[in-house]
């Protein structure tokens, strides 16, 4: 068993270490990172139990623990690899056509993801700047408290990217043909017995209510349905109203820490445009044509 463990490990590595492109060149050092361990290094390069999980991970639950041996085994194709690695840039094998094409592809991949995760970052970074004063919420609760006191039973029809199938949708409702038949269409003919209709939202509070139907909803009688609405994403609904209910027990103590929440989302989406609309002022970006 420990014999077939190693060579399933030796062949995970051929074909995971052969196809990654993203090595970096020979006389690179590795970033200095105080939280990433250094297992080895092959002329300066260090190889890091990061280099030694990315493997462990590819091997099947069912093939057993990985032991001290079978990590050593691992370590010792790592080296390998990475001093076949540094000959073949030597060589000039990195000038292969398949090889920089494959490499471009994970590079994307990988600024992809760096960008993402900034993304996140950045946003978390502009949330932590945005003050939200008591006179701000108790000033919202005021203006919106009939609108907060109200719960909205909902059903709903969506679709993302796909504007002719809503526009059907909306077509075949407005002929009459039943919301709960046209809402159908999305999901598997049968459902379990036991469950909800999965375009029945039920009751919704104030918080949980999209931003572009906000205004839509609050025209809307029981028992009406929404025109086409089109939101951010490419994305399309059509709801309809079946009842609403007021809750004279909400109260601004109940409600304070939504409040505060939203007017921070509000806040920071436009700190965001601002800062967005002066990088972009401030940038060189040209398209190629």
């Amino acid at each position: 068993m420990k014999k077939l463990m190693i060579l399933f490990v030796a062949l995970v590595l051929t074909a995971t270490l052969a196809s990654c492109g993203d090595k970096r060149e020979a006389n690179q050092k590795a970033d200095a990172d105080s939280q990433v361990k250094v297992l080895a290094t092959v002329n300066d390069v260090s190889i890091t139990e990061f280099d030694m999980k990315l493997i462990q991970k590819r091997i099947p639950a069912g093939m057993g623990g990985i032991h001290r041996g079978a990590e050593q085994n691992i370590l010792q194709t790592l080296v390998r690899d990475e001093l076949i690695y540094q000959k073949g840039l030597e060589l000039g094998l990195d000038k292969n056509p398949a090889y920089r094409l494959k490499l471009a592809e994970v590079q994307a991949q990988l600024r992809a993801l760096q960008q993402q995760e900034m993304a996140a970052l950045y946003l978390r970074y502009l949330k932590d700047k945005i003050e939200v004063t008591d006179a701000e919420t108790q000033g919202y609760f005021h203006k919106n408290a009939l609108k907060m006191q109200t719960k909205f039973h909902i059903w709903e029809i969506f679709y993302r990217g796909n504007d002719a199938e809503i526009v059907k949708a909306y077509e075949d409702l407005k002929k009459g043909v039943p919301f709960e038949k046209v809402a159908a269409r999305q999901f598997p003919p049968h459902l379990p017995k036991n469950m909800a209709a999965p375009w029945d939202l039920g009751d919704r509070h104030w918080n949980q209510i999209p931003e572009p139907w906000q205004d839509v909803l609050g025209n809307l009688a029981p028992g009406q349905m929404s025109e086409i609405i089109k939101g951010p994403r490419d994305r399309f609904w059509v709801i309809k109203l079946i009842k609403k209910t007021v809750d004279p027990q909400i109260a601004f103590a109940t409600e304070k820490d939504k409040i505060v929440e939203v007017l921070k989302k509000k806040k920071t989406d436009e700190l965001y445009e601002k800062m967005l609309s002066h990088m972009r002022s401030k940038a060189k970006i040209v398209f190629q044509e």
